[in-house]
């Protein structure tokens, strides 16, 4: 038997979006983040500025070389990453996160916090739960990121006199 503090209605819910949308927001952002092996592209992108096809690769047992090919170019396109042997003139390129593509900070952390704790047996030695704050005791401002709540207000839309 469940107890109370279990029921369905215990649990809070943001209820609907206040403002009509055309399609869910998650979905779209799955579009982009939900293919496989990308957050632990983004990952290693986000822990390692400049890192290298080399250190993606070794980094993520089991990626196929084209498959991170393929990524890197999606996430270039998307505007999450940048290449900068472009800019440098290199023959390795480097990889970093452009600014849209550090809004992906809150979500890694959020998934790192999930992991300390919750699966804390497949990610420590001792097997003991953590909470990030003391895994990356100098670094919860850039793990919070510059992700705003709310974008920039749009200026209504105001016909014009003929």
């Amino acid at each position: 038997m469940a107890r109370p503090s279990d029921s369905p209605s215990s649990f809070p819910a943001p209820g609907p979006p206040a403002v009509e949308m055309r399609s869910c927001p998650i979905a779209a952002s799955l579009g982009t983040l939900g293919r496989k092996w990308t957050l632990t592209i983004l990952r290693d992108i986000a822990y390692f500025p400049d890192a290298s096809f080399s250190l993606i690769l070794k980094n993520n047992p089991g990626l196929l070389q084209r498959t991170l090919s393929l990524r890197l170019k999606q996430l270039t396109a998307a505007n999450l990453i940048v290449n900068s042997a472009v800019s440098n003139g290199t023959r390795r390129p480097r990889y970093r996160l452009t600014s849209k593509g550090q809004q992906v900070w809150p979500i890694l952390a959020t998934l790192v916090q999930f992991g300390l704790r919750n699966s804390a047996a497949e990610v420590f030695a001792d097997g003991g739960p953590r909470d990030i704050e003391e895994v990356f005791p100098h670094s919860m401002d850039l793990l919070l990121g510059r992700f705003s709540t709310s974008p920039p207000r749009r200026s209504p839309t105001v016909p014009t006199p003929s």
